[in-house]
């Protein structure tokens, strides 16, 4: 019985935790998109890296029509509490630069790099496909 209530709050405090991480995901979204409201050919992407054991990922990117990232944020850790932190290393590089940089020129597993440069991978890799998309789009 005893078991069954702990099970339960676990549960209980996990909803809620993850309600609160979700609030701040969506607050740092709209501030980092207010900062582009008006300007046209910028995009928006986000990628993720779940761990089971260890620290996971969000990564924010800001890019242009141009493929080159305007801003960068990245979130990092195993806590709800995690903030986002505007990484200024990657402002004004190309798409395909970070990727390199993220993966170092060569073929590897996500498994084998962090999780914080496999949800920069992930969030570069959308940039790349969907303004390629838009471009051929228009043609």
């Amino acid at each position: 019985m005893k078991l069954t209530l702990i099970l339960c709050a676990v549960l209980v405090l996990q909803f809620i935790f993850s309600l609160i991480q979700i609030r701040y995901y969506r607050k740092s979204m709209d501030k980092i998109v207010s900062g582009y409201k008006d300007k046209e050919g910028y995009y928006l992407f986000s990628g993720m890296e779940r761990r089971t054991f260890k620290t996971g990922a969000i990564a924010l990117i800001v890019v242009d029509q141009d493929y080159v990232v305007r801003d960068c944020h990245l979130l990092s850790g195993r806590s709800v509490f995690s903030k986002f932190k505007n990484q200024t290393d990657f402002h004004g590089i190309h798409v395909g630069e970070l990727l390199d940089q993220v993966y170092q020129g060569k073929q590897v597993k996500k498994k084998k790099i962090s999780a914080l440069h496999a949800a920069l991978g992930m969030a570069a890799e959308n940039a790349l496909l969907s303004i390629s998309k838009k471009h051929v789009e228009r043609v």
